[in-house]
């Protein structure tokens, strides 16, 4: 009974750290307790909910910035709600990429449409190209200028390509990372595939707070087109 309520108790805990997160990707602002309870898929009494925001915050998954105020998910936090994405089933998104299969520009054009980043495309040794960048350019980022010139200068100088090219990547996996570049957090998920003989990385790369759900699913459609 014990062990039962332990893992009842642990997936409620999970559940409201991906209530947290995504509200908080959405919003770009600590996400309160108040706001929390007046969503319908929280269904706890108030004190249940600080109970367990308490718990989280203490299992370094979540951080209050000052007293009193909202939580905002850690790096810690945004890891293991990227890893339980990365176990989910991908849903359902058209990318319509046959046509693409054979040139890595206009392919990394096509999945420029439908991520929430900048792609990033690279056969090793060979061209380079990069789409997205208006993605970085929305209303709620404007606060953020300065995170957001730092992280295209970060793909305009191509650091991310020795960065990824000194990895040992594997056929069919999708990996993420969180880059420090001159004291802006960077979000990077990418894969390998190959492409007529050559290995090829696609990666998305964008601030924190971008659709990890999206990008990791358009990611895992793409090594299924390519499977």
């Amino acid at each position: 009974f014990l062990f039962c309520f332990m893992a009842t108790e642990n997936t409620k805990l999970l559940a409201l750290l991906d209530t947290v997160i995504e509200t908080y990707l959405q919003k770009g602002e600590p996400v309160w307790s108040k706001f929390l309870n007046s969503l319908g898929a929280i269904d706890y009494a108030p004190s249940t909910l600080r109970k367990y925001l308490n718990i989280l915050e203490k299992q370094g998954m979540v951080y209050q910035p000052y007293n009193s105020s909202g939580r905002i998910p850690t790096l810690q936090g945004l890891s293991a709600y990227v890893e339980s994405t990365l176990a989910q089933s991908p849903q359902d998104i058209d990318l319509n990429l046959n046509s693409t299969r054979a040139e890595l520009k206009s392919f990394v054009e096509a999945l420029g449409e439908v991520t929430d980043g900048v792609v990033v495309g690279f056969i090793r040794n060979d061209e380079y190209y990069y789409l997205g960048i208006n993605n970085l350019l929305r209303d709620d980022m404007i606060d953020e200028y300065s995170a957001t010139r730092t992280i295209i200068r970060f793909i305009e100088e191509k650091k991310i390509v020795p960065f990824i090219d000194k990895k040992i990547l594997k056929n069919g996996e999708v990996y993420y990372t969180f880059v420090n570049d001159q004291d802006t957090l960077i979000s990077c998920v990418y894969v390998k595939i190959s492409l007529n003989d050559y290995d090829m990385v696609l990666s998305i790369v964008g601030p924190l707070r971008v659709d990890y759900k999206k990008n990791i699913t358009i990611l895992k459609k793409v090594l299924e087109t390519f499977g």
